[in-house]
């Protein structure tokens, strides 16, 4: 039970390092993506990139710090609870501290949208929380499927 739970936690973080690391560097996903979206102005766009280069400071070590925790837990197979549980912990804090910078940088640059722009971006988050909602349904029936068979072998 506690492999089935650090495999889970394993899992959210590998699918949490992606979209941070896409969203915050991959061209046309996450925010980038977003802001297309919202037609900023050239000076918005100006202002934004400035927000992103000034947390990239932040975010870069907590990325890689990140990235090697997973690499060492990886290499553990499972195989030393102990050193498991601690690379958890630190993997919990690291994550912590990443949500943390990125809600700073939403905040500043929602700092710089209209009200209109603001609209629009709680609007398309609306609709990828509801598409994100949907997927973890659409997996969950599909465990369950796998579930069922198991059951009934």
């Amino acid at each position: 039970m506690a492999a089935s739970a650090v495999l889970l936690v394993g899992g959210m973080f590998v699918v949490a390092q992606r979209v941070m690391h896409k969203s915050m560097h991959g061209p046309g996903r996450g925010p980038m993506m977003m802001f297309r979206q919202l037609d900023l102005t050239d000076d918005q766009k100006g202002k934004v990139k400035e927000i992103f280069e000034a947390n990239k400071g932040t975010v870069q070590p907590l990325m890689e710090q990140l990235k090697a925790n997973h690499e060492k837990i990886a290499a553990l197979n499972g195989s030393d609870d102990a050193q498991l549980q601690t690379l958890a912990k630190q993997q919990g804090a690291l994550i912590a501290q990443m949500i943390v910078a990125r809600e700073h940088v939403k905040s500043e640059v929602f700092a710089i949208l209209t009200d209109e722009q603001k609209a629009k971006a709680e609007q398309m988050r609306d609709q990828m929380k509801q598409r994100f909602q949907d997927r973890m349904k659409s997996w969950g029936q599909k465990g369950d499927a796998a579930k069922g068979a198991d059951e009934e072998e």
